[in-house]
């Protein structure tokens, strides 16, 4: 049972009213006491005033990551990081490493490419030591350059980026070379080598025959959300189109996706590559302070592999399709003379840039009876 009273304070005499809560009647002796006006200690005053300053700045955050939508929220987490960093040196993440081919070098010697995942907000610096087959090292500084340089270096919205670092091979045989980011690794004895570096196995490169193909479409990492139905599509149009090999690298996938791909590497026209998640570090979470879930990286990626045994390589999502303005001039092979026909127009380019344009597959009619 509830009870709702009031305070009262006497007025007068006391009567026969055993218990104010009971009586009821006009002549009751008790009137309310006034409203009392509430005083607060300064320490309750400054707390009230932190939490409402607290709800403002919230306020202001929260409309800033609703304007900006998605992407730009990483831009209020690097400020974030500004403030709140631990004093932790350069770790970067090795992706790959691959053989320079000699036909791209102008100078002699042999070298190794390396992709690898950095801070961006770090000038990073990396050694190499490589051992030839008569036993001697060669130890030389890598030179490194950041994927995204100049293409998005004014608007730094991501944290982490991919860098292309070339270093340095004793000799053609070498198998195999060891990184370290300290700079003391070029001054200690042989046998400290080991212990403050790695060891990074050179990929072997992948060829075909003698001859290079046409065109290499490198697709984006698959994921378990990618529909088998648009990646079909894509497949079919990129071969019919004049696509001689796509590579896919996987990160997740459903179990129907695997068997389709599987079948089309059975086919020899796809070929599969393992795109793993990055480890996760003790202060951050790379995967998700990359540009794109690090779709540029696996491109990058993607391109070093493929050099050996492609002549054009395309660099592409699975429901991202290259096709002529006029759809009458479609035709098996299109797209190679269409790329050719670019290059020889712009023969100092290296690259072209295709944007998006919305287009839409019209099933025809049905016969009418």
């Amino acid at each position: 049972m509830l009870f709702f009273c009031r305070l009262f304070v006497p007025r007068g005499p006391r009567t026969s009213c055993a218990c104010p809560l009971f009586c009821s009647s006009p002549s009751f002796p008790y009137l309310p006491l006034p409203p009392s006006s509430a005083s607060y200690s300064p320490s309750v005053r400054l707390i009230a005033l932190l939490f409402r300053l607290v709800i403002v700045l919230g306020g202001i955050v929260s409309g800033f990551a609703l304007y900006h939508r998605t992407t730009n929220m990483w831009t209020l987490k690097n400020l974030g990081d500004s403030v709140l960093v631990k004093r932790i040196g350069r770790r970067p993440i090795v992706l790959g490493a691959f053989r320079r081919p000699p036909e791209e070098q102008n100078v002699r010697g042999h070298f190794a490419v390396f992709q690898f995942l950095g801070d961006a907000r770090q000038t990073h610096a990396l050694f190499c030591v490589s051992e030839a087959s008569d036993g001697k090292k060669l130890q030389s500084v890598a030179h490194i350059q950041r994927i995204h340089q100049g293409k998005r270096a004014a608007n730094d919205i991501c944290a982490w980026s991919g860098h292309l670092a070339e270093c340095q091979l004793a000799d053609g045989t070498a198998q195999s070379i060891r990184l370290s980011p300290n700079r003391n690794i070029l001054s200690l004895a042989a046998s400290a080598v080991n212990d403050h570096s790695i060891e990074v196995p050179l990929e072997k490169p992948l060829h075909f025959g003698a001859k290079k193909f046409p065109l290499v479409v490198c697709v984006a990492p698959m994921y378990t959300y990618t529909e088998w139905q648009i990646m079909v599509t894509g497949i079919e149009v990129w071969l019919a189109l004049g696509a001689s090999k796509m590579i896919f690298p996987i990160q997740s996938a459903s179990a129907d996706t695997i068997l389709i791909l599987t079948e089309y590497q059975r086919m020899d026209v796809v070929h599969l590559r393992m795109w793993p998640k990055w480890p996760v570090l003790s202060d951050v979470n790379p995967n998700g302070l990359v540009l794109s879930r690090g779709i540029e990286e696996s491109h990058v990626n993607c391109l070093h592999f493929v050099k050996p045994f492609a002549e054009i390589v395309v660099f592409t999502d699975i429901d991202d399709m290259l096709m002529p303005l006029d759809p009458l001039k479609v035709r098996p092979g299109i797209n190679v003379e269409l790329l050719k026909g670019l290059f020889q127009q712009h023969p100092n380019a290296g690259s072209l840039l295709f944007e998006h344009r919305d287009v839409q597959f019209v099933l025809p009619d049905p016969p009418t009876q």
